[in-house]
């Protein structure tokens, strides 16, 4: 009798515990969203191991970060115009990268893709160098949003 209760206990506990990991991956949690559009100087590295200016790149980004009592989550789409020293267009960089941390398992996904083009793509970026983040409108973050989504869904 005894052993028939403990098993009866043992199983609703863990029925319980199934039922509240599960909730606890459902909850909203924070989300973040960032658009933006700026201009960074862009370095290399020499052979002595210093790092120098080669340039500058154009980047319009969307950061999402999103973190809940499952996982956590983070995404950056992005497109970077490269320039040299000099002004010159030198090459485009689209990429879609995500990561997921799950805070109940040991276990991380990544992935990353990746393409290069060779016209320049950024949009609502002035071509004076303040190196400083555009001050952008509601009206201008939407459409970097839907330009920067343009380009990187086709994966």
């Amino acid at each position: 009798m005894l052993l028939k209760n403990i098993r009866q206990t043992g199983s609703w506990l863990c029925i319980l515990w199934i039922v509240l990991a599960l909730c606890s991956c459902q909850n909203g949690g924070e989300r973040v969203e960032h658009i933006e559009a700026f201009i960074v100087e862009d370095m290399m590295i020499t052979a002595e191991g210093l790092y120098v200016p080669s340039g500058y790149k154009k980047v319009n980004s969307i950061t999402n970060h999103e973190d809940n009592q499952g996982a956590t989550l983070s995404r950056v789409r992005a497109i970077e115009d490269y320039y040299d020293s000099e002004g010159k267009f030198m090459k485009t960089r689209v990429y879609d990268q995500s990561h997921k941390r799950w805070k109940n398992i040991p276990n991380e996904d990544s992935s990353s893709q990746e393409k290069e083009l060779e016209k320049p793509l950024t949009i609502h970026i002035p071509d004076d160098h303040g190196w400083k983040p555009a001050q952008l409108t509601d009206q201008q973050k939407d459409e970097i949003k839907a330009h920067v989504i343009k380009h990187t869904k086709k994966w």
